[in-house]
């Protein structure tokens, strides 16, 4: 993925982000969400995160077919999910797709986009 792409699916994801003020990820019925590796760091956990219940819910499918998505709203993110996921030095992914790709940033470099 280019330097352009990139910049182009964190604007989008953002810019519908601030309209729905809502983040969705996939959760389970342990209250577990959808985490994978990292496709840049070598131990770094990447959780996944889409701009809509629709582009989430297209991934309950294989490995992640018995998880739902699950609705953070963007307060709720911004004041607790960003804290929790430094502290685990984890990362997000944004609009993870049927290419097993996607954009990922530092929850903190999220949370300014999302701030500004």
């Amino acid at each position: 993925m280019s330097d352009i792409e990139i910049e182009s699916q964190l604007v989008n994801f953002v810019e519908k982000v601030r309209v729905s003020e809502v983040i969705w990820a996939l959760g389970a019925e342990d209250n577990g969400f959808v985490v994978c590796d990292s496709n840049q760091f070598v131990d770094t956990d990447v959780l996944l995160l889409w701009e809509s219940e629709e582009a989430a819910k297209a991934q309950c499918k294989e490995e992640w077919k018995d998880y739902s998505p699950v609705e953070i709203s963007l307060d709720e993110f911004l004041d607790a999910w960003v804290e929790d996921l430094n502290e685990d030095d984890a990362l997000v992914g944004i609009n993870w797709n049927d290419d097993q790709v996607c954009v990922e940033i530092e929850p903190t470099g999220l949370a300014r986009a999302l701030s500004e």
